[in-house]
Formats: C-alpha cells, sequence, structure tokens
C-alpha cells in the first residue's frame, strides 16, 4: 500500500470577500498569502467580457464572447489574477469616442430597469470567479453609455435594481464600482460625476444592501476626491496618466485613508506595467492591468498570460501563483529534487528535522505491511520512509486511493464534455447510467436516478458491499446482471443514504469512458498522468460479458507519483501553465460533497468524511472508531 502525506489548502466553492483594515480577505483569508502580495487583490480589467451591441444591424456575438473569456479564465487565475472588473455598462471598445457612444451596451433600460439577457451574461462569469475563489468588481456606470439612462431619477433606479439584483443572486464574491471613473467629464448625469453626488449614490446602494462593500474609480490621474473616498469601503485609483514615478506619492494620499487601495485600471504593459505592479504593491496597494489594444477594443482577445508574458511572469512572481510554482520533470528525467540537510529542510521547506523523524518513527510503527511514503513541501521531496516498497520504482495497487483518481478523470471528462470536447456533455448533479450500454436494462429502476455525484460521493446506492459482497468480482455481478439480488438492487434510494463502495467506482470509470470516447486507461494517461510527468502506472480490470477484460479503476502508482496529482491539486489543478484538472472540482473536493446526514452503511462512518472522491479524515468524529 503507497501512502502519500501532503497538506493540500483550498477554498470553498462559495466565495467570500470581506475587509480586515487594509486586507482583502477570501473565505476568511488574506490573499496571496506568505507574499508580498498579501492581503492585496491583483485585478484585470475585462469589462467588456459581457460587452453587447444591441444596435439592429450589428452582427457581434455577445455569448460566443462570454465563451472565449470563460475558456481562459483558468489561464488568468493561475498567473495571479485574483480579480476581475467587469461592468454594467462595459468599456470603450475602441479609440474612436463617436463610435463608443454609438454602441449600445448597457444592461441598463432608460428608467434604470435591468435587461434579463444581458444580466444572464454577467451572472455567467460573477459565478464562474465565484466557483474559482475569485473576487469581482462590478462596475455599473461607464460614461459613452450614460446617456442611456434618462435622467438622475433613473441612475438612482438603476443603482437601486443593480445592487437588489446582486443581492438576490446569492453571490458573495463581488464588491461594487458605482461608476468607472466618476469624474470623467463625459457623464452626461452630474449626480454621478459630482463628488456629492457619487456620496449620494454610494450611500443609496448601501441602504439597499448594508453589507454589501463600495467604492467608485477616479480618473487616471491616480486621485479620488476625499468625499468619495470618506464615503467608500475601500479606494479605487486610476493610473492610465500616471508615470510610474508618480504612481507612489499618489498612493501615499490614498492609503493614509486606512482602507484598502485598489488599483483597477492602468493601461501600460510589458515593463512599464511591471514596474506599475511593483511599485502598488511596494506600497500595500492592488494593481489592476488594461490592455486595451487586446482585451478592452474589438474584436476583444483573451489569450490569458500570453496577452502580455512579461507582466503575466511579474504578477506569478509577486503573487506567489501556481504559474511561478516549481513542479518537477518526470522520474526518468531526475524527478523530484530532495532535500535532506537539516538546515536547508528548515530554509527551504519550512519543516523541523525532528518532526520529520518522528513521522518517519510513526509510519513504521503504525503498520506492518509494505508501504512507500513520500511527502512533498514546498516543491521538495523532503521525506521518504520504506518498507518492501520503491518510493520510486513500485507501482503496486493503490487500494482506495484509486477511487480519488478516477473521480478526478470524471471530473475532467464533465469538464471536457462542458467544454464541446466530448461526445456527451452531462453535469455532476444528472443521471448518468443511462450512458452506460452495458449497464442495460438497469437491474434496479431507482437506478435511471444516479447521478455522478452520487457515484463519487458512495450516496449512489449501489454498495452490496455492506452486505458481504467482495468488491472485486466480475463485469455481470457489477452492473447487477450475475442472477444475486445483493447486487442487482440498490441498497438505499439515490441520494437518501451513505454506503462506501468499490462497485459504484466501477460504475464511475465506466463513465468516464462513455463521456469521453476513450477507453479508461487511455483518457488518464493522455488527459492526467502524462500531463504531470507520469510515466508509469498499473491498470486493474475486471473480467466477464459484455465487457471482457476491461479496466476497472484499480490503479497502481509510485508514492512519488502520487505526489504529482497531490502537488497539482495544491496548485489549483495546475501544472506548468496548464490547467489539467479542473479548479471547481479541486475547490468542491475540499469539502463534504452530500447532504446525507445518516452514518455509512459498512463502518459507520460520517458521510461529511467524503468529498467527491477524496476523503476528509478532519471530519471523522471518532463515533466509528476512526478519528482524523
Amino acid at each position: 500500500m503507497l501512502l502519500l502525506t501532503l497538506s493540500l489548502s483550498v477554498l470553498a466553492p462559495t466565495t467570500t470577500v470581506a475587509i480586515d483594515g487594509t486586507r482583502w480577505l477570501v473565505n476568511g483569508a488574506p490573499t496571496h498569502p506568505g507574499t508580498p502580495a498579501e492581503g492585496l487583490l491583483l485585478n484585470v480589467r475585462m469589462v467588456n467580457a459581457t460587452y453587447e451591441d444591441a444596435r439592429p444591424e450589428s452582427t457581434f456575438d455577445a455569448d460566443a464572447n462570454v465563451d472565449r473569456f470563460l475558456a481562459r479564465l483558468d489561464d488568468y487565475q493561475g498567473a495571479g489574477v485574483d480579480a476581475f472588473t467587469f461592468n454594467l455598462q462595459g468599456g470603450g471598445p475602441s479609440r474612436d469616442t463617436a463610435h463608443r457612444r454609438a454602441v449600445v451596451n448597457s444592461a441598463f433600460n432608460t428608467d434604470g430597469s435591468l435587461k434579463p439577457a444581458y444580466l444572464a451574461r454577467v451572472e455567467r462569469v460573477l459565478r464562474a470567479c465565484d466557483e474559482r475563489g475569485m473576487v469581482v468588481i462590478l462596475g455599473l456606470f461607464y460614461e459613452a453609455q450614460s446617456a442611456r439612462l434618462a435622467d438622475e431619477d433613473a441612475v438612482r433606479a438603476g443603482v437601486v435594481a443593480a445592487v437588489t439584483w446582486l443581492r438576490e443572486t446569492g453571490l458573495r464574491n463581488v464588491v461594487l464600482e458605482i461608476a468607472n471613473e466618476y469624474d470623467h467629464p463625459g457623464f452626461v448625469h452630474p449626480i454621478i460625476r459630482r463628488p456629492s453626488g457619487m456620496v449620494e449614490l454610494i450611500e443609496l446602494a448601501r441602504a439597499t444592501w448594508p453589507e454589501l462593500l463600495i467604492s467608485a474609480s477616479g480618473l487616471g490621474h491616480g486621485r479620488v476626491a476625499p468625499e468619495v473616498v470618506a464615503a467608500g469601503d475601500f479606494v479605487l485609483p486610476h493610473f492610465n496618466g500616471t508615470d510610474v514615478a508618480g504612481i507612489p506619492a499618489r498612493l501615499a494620499a490614498l492609503t493614509a485613508s486606512g482602507k484598502p487601495v485598489v488599483c483597477n485600471e492602468d493601461d501600460k504593459s510589458g515593463a512599464n506595467a511591471v514596474a506599475a505592479l511593483r511599485a502598488c504593491v511596494a506600497a500595500g496597494a492592488g494593481y489592476g492591468l488594461m490592455l486595451n489594444d487586446l482585451n478592452q477594443y474589438l474584436p476583444f482577445e483573451w489569450h490569458g498570460p500570453a496577452d502580455d508574458p512579461e507582466f503575466y511572469a511579474a504578477l506569478a512572481e509577486v503573487s506567489g501563483a501556481p504559474d511561478a510554482a516549481y513542479y518537477p520533470p518526470p522520474e526518468s528525467q531526475g524527478g523530484w529534487r530532495q532535500l535532506t540537510d537539516p538546515d536547508d529542510l528548515r530554509t527551504l521547506a519550512g519543516l523541523d528535522p525532528d518532526a520529520l523523524a518522528a513521522l518517519a518513527d510513526w509510519l513504521r510503527a503504525s503498520d506492518d505491511r509494505p508501504f512507500a511514503a513520500s511527502l512533498v513541501r514546498r516543491g521538495y521531496l523532503c521525506l521518504e520512509v520504506e518498507r518492501g516498497r520503491d518510493a520510486a520504482t513500485s507501482h503496486e495497487w493503490v487500494k482506495s486511493v484509486s477511487k480519488a483518481i478516477c473521480a478526478t478523470a470524471l471530473a475532467i471528462a464533465l469538464e471536457r464534455g462542458r467544454a464541446g470536447l466530448g461526445p456527451v456533455e452531462l453535469g455532476l448533479d444528472e443521471p448518468c447510467l443511462h450512458l452506460l450500454p452495458a449497464a442495460a436494462p438497469l437491474s434496479d429502476p431507482r437506478k435511471a436516478q444516479i447521478t455522478a455525484r452520487q457515484l463519487l460521493d458512495h450516496t449512489s446506492g449501489i454498495c452490496p458491499e455492506s452486505t458481504g459482497v467482495n468488491n472485486y468480482i466480475d463485469w455481470p455481478s457489477t452492473l447487477g446482471h450475475g442472477g444475486d439480488p445483493r447486487t442487482a438492487l440498490l441498497a438505499f434510494d439515490p441520494g437518501t443514504g451513505c454506503g462506501y463502495s468499490t462497485l459504484a467506482y466501477q460504475h464511475a470509470a465506466l463513465l468516464v469512458e462513455a463521456l469521453s470516447g476513450q477507453d479508461y486507461e487511455a483518457f488518464l494517461r493522455e488527459h492526467l498522468l502524462a500531463p504531470l510527468g507520469i510515466e508509469q502506472a498499473w491498470f486493474g480490470t475486471l473480467d466477464g460479458e459484455p465487457l471482457g477484460t476491461h479496466a476497472s479503476g484499480a490503479l497502481g502508482l509510485s508514492a512519488r507519483d502520487l505526489a504529482r496529482i497531490g502537488w497539482c491539486l495544491a496548485q489549483g489543478g495546475r501544472w506548468a501553465g496548464r490547467q489539467v484538472v479542473p479548479r471547481w472540482y479541486v475547490l468542491a473536493s475540499g469539502q463534504p460533497s452530500s447532504t446525507v446526514t445518516t452514518p455509512e452503511l459498512r463502518w459507520g462512518l460520517s458521510p461529511r468524511y467524503f468529498a467527491l472522491g477524496w476523503e476528509l479524515p478532519a471530519n471523522l468524529d471518532g463515533a466509528s472508531g476512526r478519528e482524523g
């Protein structure tokens, strides 16, 4: 048996943003902990990701534009972006002022009421950010579109309508920017462009939803009127018209407010943007990039860090982003870097050598079976303990860890289907066994209700092991066609109980094949193992009609290669600039995945122990004889 000891830090899938003094907190923890950017928002202005042109003659495809942006969301996050700025009236789609005013790009009707189709696009990006633990700075008004609102009463109505809508979405990862550059002379309504009017709108938004964090941004000169600073919860300067040398003085004046300061628009690029980023971070302020020619102006391009490689490399560095992390080459090319010197373990890995020695003793004493254990910290292999197994070369069956890897493979297949890269699209909470020809006809009509999630969190009702059935038998029995009522019938209605089951995961392995059009081994090698540099693996099989000898989901990997999978998840599912495992799955697998409360059938475990294939020892309460 192989053991991987690795600490994974994941965020809850419902993201909350808060302020603690001058620091930003996401899900209760400061952003970018342990880096120069701790507590700061590092953002990119993507206001035209939700753009539309509602003129009759326009052929712009607004939904396809959103699709293209969302396809790159993980790439931006992987480079250190933790927030985006969007706006319900977008931003200038070209340098031509007349064109900016001619297009119809507004979520507001003339009376301040809201357009459902526009909001639907905005909500898509807000929820995609929420899934990834990202913050959104959501603007309401943009100067070139402000005339779409009839008068100041419509502006007030728009504030109330937008804040009410936002509150009712249930999203808590959003902060509000009443207006982009409120003091811009292009705003046609004085209530927006005058500091006193902006204070009124901030207070109106706060009265509508007191818990919402609210501000308004100033022009590119880097100044914000004192009364607007005082009224807002945070400060939003822009630095388009500010030289890098002038940024520290501007920030000194704004940080004196004692509130978080976030630049959320600066049109510098390359080395100048890097210098501005470093100046902001050094002053304790967040920074926001705006790339006019790519992200702001038509035709709107989203390439992730390739938008500005020099800037995004620096962003990854200051933020400690996954794409700045270390990723080991394959074992045949040297594998993990290793630490053995006590001083190196302390300084480079932050570990106590005496505690590591005690852990090694505990591992040896805890079991008398053959095993290999690898411990990775900060990208260094810091401890290996072996008994009858080689951590680098032994690829024996990893037993129940196979379930976690099968679940990860299924998440990848679900995501590829959602992106149109597989023959079938399926949601995590949609019935799935109709996709398995080998399971037809279903041996229990209740099986038609089983969802992919239920297969992974042991709530499907497939649990003949609770009656003494062996967990590795043959395909006819696994699929309920072997003549044994214990394998034919569910132990409970899907979603109403919990029963730990290998047979359920044998169904999940077949579901991977149905969603991908590949056999399980080929899919796992191509989409998980090879991207992580895992070169060798053993695949277990079951026999019997109608599948013959066929992969069952059982897997053998070395301890060092298991550490690669853990390291990938610890980086948010990324590996060397590529999103290998979907970010939503990484987040979801860090918390209980079902609402079942009754004890698990076989050992009395709490259902809160299970997390979409992974297990949460901290949720063991000792009632079953096991403790975390």
